[in-house]
């Protein structure tokens, strides 16, 4: 026990210079470990800035169809007064805006190796009515003039634009056509991030009111554009 007791601040100090150097390693890794994740958030931002730099606004889906429309022209006296039914095919685009997609709508998880994307909610276009396949299925009037004509083919053509907007802002198609636009984002973003050679990444498309999807709650909270503000201070 003497002899022991003899040698313990010697093993005190060796203690202490293992524990030293093992903490010493350990900060090294860790700081290892920051430099590939920042690394890797670089080069996600170079890599989807360069994807979509070029992709202001992408078409994500459509709907077309026939609408069956009556107009009615009132004319100058009651006598005057026609009307005609008409059916005339629509079409409505759906864009999904990617302007202002900037590094703040990316959120990288390094351990999961998971990328979130916040995209907008897609916008219907501006309805399309072809006029050149109008079908028209009778006029009634007992006097239909030439400014009568013109006005219930105006007027056929505004109900006609009216219920294709109105079908497009349908929840049901407004959601397939996000499901479309989500689902092309990520297939967009996924391309290059392979070609990047960051190896297998999954790639998570939500909009700004989401953030869940299939039952996960994904913390979108802190963006790359974050973590490379407090990495770099």
């Amino acid at each position: 026990m003497e002899g022991l007791k003899r040698y313990w601040p010697l093993l005190l100090i060796a203690a202490m210079l293992i524990g030293g150097i093992v903490w010493y390693q350990a900060r090294q890794a860790e700081e290892r470990r920051v430099e590939e994740e920042l690394a890797q958030a670089q080069g996600i931002v170079r890599v989807l800035s360069a994807t979509f730099s070029n992709k202001t606004a992408l078409k994500v889906g459509e709907i077309n169809g026939t609408l069956d429309v009556t107009s009615v022209d009132p004319g100058a006296v009651p006598l005057l007064r026609s009307s005609q039914k008409a059916t005339l095919p629509y079409s409505v685009g759906y864009t999904l805006d990617l302007k202002d997609l900037g590094a703040d709508d990316y959120a990288w998880d390094p351990k999961a190796r998971t990328l979130v994307i916040r995209v907008p909610l897609v916008a219907a276009d501006p309805p399309n009515i072809d006029e050149s396949r109008r079908d028209v299925a009778g006029t009634s009037g007992i006097f239909v003039t030439r400014g009568a004509s013109t006005n219930l083919q105006r007027r056929a053509s505004q109900l006609a634009t009216a219920e294709a907007g109105r079908i497009a802002a349908e929840p049901a198609n407004l959601a397939k056509a996000q499901a479309n636009a989500e689902k092309l984002v990520a297939d967009l973003a996924r391309a290059p991030l392979d070609a990047a050679g960051l190896g297998p990444v999954t790639v998570r498309v939500v909009t700004p009111a989401s953030g869940v999807r299939d039952g996960e709650r994904w913390d979108v909270s802190r963006t790359i554009e974050q973590v490379l503000a407090d990495r770099q201070r």
